[in-house]
C-alpha cells in the first residue's frame, strides 16, 4: 500500500511548500504531486503556482521521494513540449518522475477559454490524450518522430536528452469517465481517480476489471490510485478512525495507493496521521 500528498500549490509561501515536500519525504510518504490549473475554479482568489515549473524545484530540494503531476491536462501542451519538459524534470528529479495526464472537465471550462485555450468535445480530448501518449512515448526514445493524428501534429521532433527511467516515466490516466479508464487499460501504467465514493469506486473498478479481460491485460500491471480529503481534518482533533475507515473501503475493492489532499497550513499531525493510518491498511 503506497501513499502521497497533494502539494499546497496556493500557498504563496514557496519556503512552505518545499517544506511539506521535505516533511512527506521525512515521513515515508512515497510521491508528492501537483495539479495543473492555472487558475483553479475551487480556489476563491484562483491564485496557484504553475505545475511543472514546481515539479522541477521540488525534483531539485528532495532525493528520494517520487514526484509527480495529479494530472496534466493535455490540451495546454504540444506533446512535443511536455516530451522535453518531462525528460528535463525526470533527470532534475534522478529518474522520479511520475506522468499524470488527464482531459480536463467542464468544470475547467472558464479557465481554459480565459487562458485562450479551445474545450473540446470529450470525443475529441479523449483522441487527444491517446495520440499525446503514443507521441510522448516515441518521442521519449531519442528518435525524430512525426505524428499527423486527429488531434495534433508533430513534424521530426527529437527528445534529447531521453528521460532517464527506462524504458520511459511512468504515465497515470486521471478521470472517472469510462473512456478515461478505456486509455488507461489500453496504455498507461496506472489509473487515478479524485474523491470517489466508495460505491463510485466499486462500479469503476468493475469496469476497469472488464476491460482488461477485453483487451487481455493483467489488472496486477496497472497501479490503481484515489486522491481526495481524507476527512474528517479539524483544527483540533484529527478523526483517525474515520479516515482509515474511509481508505480501508476503498483498499477492499482494489485501490493501492492513496493521494492526500491537505488545506494549506495543515500542521504536521495531519501528515503524520494519514501516513500511519495507510501504513495499517498494509
Amino acid at each position: 500500500m503506497k501513499f502521497g500528498c497533494q502539494l499546497p500549490q496556493d500557498d504563496p509561501d514557496i519556503d512552505h511548500i518545499f517544506e511539506v515536500a521535505k516533511e512527506c519525504e521525512n515521513l515515508g510518504y512515497d510521491s508528492v504531486w501537483t495539479y495543473d490549473h492555472l487558475s483553479p475554479y475551487w480556489i476563491r482568489s484562483s491564485r496557484s503556482l504553475e505545475a511543472w515549473t514546481l515539479l522541477s524545484a521540488i525534483a531539485a530540494r528532495t532525493s528520494k521521494i517520487r514526484i509527480g503531476s495529479l494530472v496534466t491536462n493535455v490540451a495546454l501542451r504540444n506533446p512535443a513540449l511536455l516530451a522535453k519538459m518531462t525528460s528535463t524534470v525526470d533527470r532534475i528529479s534522478g529518474g522520479r518522475l511520475i506522468v499524470g495526464l488527464g482531459i480536463g472537465d467542464r468544470m475547467s471550462v472558464k479557465e481554459l477559454h480565459s487562458y485562450g485555450y479551445h474545450f473540446s468535445t470529450l470525443r475529441e480530448r479523449l483522441t487527444l490524450m491517446r495520440e499525446s501518449i503514443t507521441a510522448l512515448k516515441a518521442l521519449w526514445t531519442g528518435k525524430k518522430v512525426s505524428v499527423k493524428g486527429q488531434t495534433l501534429k508533430v513534424c521530426n521532433a527529437i527528445c534529447l536528452p531521453t528521460p532517464m527511467q527506462e524504458p520511459h516515466p511512468p504515465i497515470w490516466v486521471g478521470g472517472k469517465h469510462h473512456g478515461v479508464i478505456d486509455v488507461a487499460v489500453e496504455s498507461a501504467d496506472g489509473w487515478n481517480c479524485w474523491g470517489l465514493s466508495e460505491q463510485e469506486s466499486r462500479d469503476r473498478m468493475r469496469y476497469f476489471t472488464t476491460k482488461c479481460a477485453q483487451l487481455h491485460r493483467d489488472p496486477r500491471g496497472l497501479t490503481l490510485s484515489w486522491a481526495g480529503s481524507p476527512l474528517p481534518l479539524q483544527p483540533n482533533r484529527i478523526g483517525v478512525q474515520s479516515m482509515r475507515s474511509q481508505l480501508a473501503a476503498q483498499a477492499k475493492i482494489g485501490i493501492d495507493y492513496f493521494i492526500a489532499s491537505f488545506p494549506a497550513k495543515t500542521n504536521h499531525k495531519a501528515y503524520q496521521a494519514f501516513a500511519e493510518t495507510v501504513r495499517s491498511l498494509s
